[in-house]
């Protein structure tokens, strides 16, 4: 992933180089998504503790959005107007979750570089449609970044991502989600509902790992798509399976380009709801493979 991510980058400044207008804010959210590249490159060489880790992420993340504050809008709240460093320790948190749930979810072969493939793409024609030829042109690097790793990544996979590459991708997004949604068009929801999947499952199984009193900051392998190959599912079929869904939910995301926030509150119901009911089979199989076994 290493090279993917110096493609991704490349990439971005080749056609800014050209006279790309640069979107507000791409160019930390890059610097950021490579800032945490480096940490996680570095974890994969040494095994950095948790805490270092976490420590490194916020406060990376808390410094771009302070740089980036004065862009931000102010938020109306009654007869208040609260300024845009408001939203610092709120993406703050929202780019380090995204970053590390993206990292939980690069567990088989070919899921965490497929989504990458097809959420980029997605996203490079939402930002031409806007008209945001900087974010488009961002997002079009990553796309064919992830797909030429995913040669060699499609299972059974010859090279893997690593902390490094998931780091990278997670980073950049998450960024991206409070970025773009901020100094961009582009509504909040078309920017998060590609990752459903993820986001889903990675928040459900934290919360399950919780009220069962286990070590949640431990490794483990009790996400949704971890279950489904210990039910006998190959690599290769969950993660078709994953970019199924992901593919379809980014389709619910085009629909609510234009749609108004009450029509986007349901579709997004709609596509939490599809999902879950994905999870409720795989543990109703469970269930009975164990029975069996009793």
């Amino acid at each position: 992933m290493v090279a993917a991510a110096t493609v991704a980058f490349g990439g971005w400044a080749l056609y800014l180089a050209g006279g790309v207008p640069l979107g507000k804010g791409l160019s930390y959210t890059f610097l950021f998504a490579l800032s945490m590249f480096v940490l996680g490159f570095l974890d994969d060489l040494r095994n950095l503790s948790s805490l270092f880790r976490f420590i490194a992420q916020i406060v990376s993340a808390s410094l771009f959005l302070w740089v980036l504050a004065p862009a931000f809008p102010v938020v109306p709240l009654g007869r208040w107007m609260v300024p845009g460093t408001v939203w610092i320790p709120v993406g703050a948190v929202w780019s380090i979750w995204m970053l590390n749930l993206y990292n939980f979810m690069d567990g088989i072969d070919g899921l965490a570089g497929g989504e990458a493939a097809v959420v980029s793409s997605f996203f490079f024609l939402v930002f031409a449609w806007f008209g945001e030829p900087g974010w488009a042109v961002a997002n079009l690097s990553v796309a064919a970044a992830s797909m030429g790793f995913l040669v060699y990544n499609w299972p059974p996979a010859r090279t893997f991502m690593g902390d490094g590459g998931s780091s990278f991708l997670g980073a950049f997004y998450g960024m991206q989600c409070v970025v773009a949604h901020l100094t961009t068009p582009v509504p909040f929801p078309v920017l998060v509902l590609p990752f459903a999947n993820f986001i889903l499952d990675t928040t459900f199984t934290l919360f399950r790992r919780v009220l069962r009193g286990e070590k949640w900051y431990k490794a483990h392998r009790s996400h949704v798509y971890q279950r489904m190959t210990n039910l006998g599912m190959s690599h290769r079929k969950v993660t078709v399976i994953e970019l199924v869904v992901v593919t379809a939910s980014c389709g619910v995301a085009a629909v609510s380009v234009s749609a108004p926030c009450s029509v986007r509150t349901a579709l997004a119901l709609a596509v939490a709801a599809g999902i879950s009911s994905g999870g409720v089979r795989v543990a109703w199989r469970e269930r009975g493979m164990k029975a069996k076994e009793d």
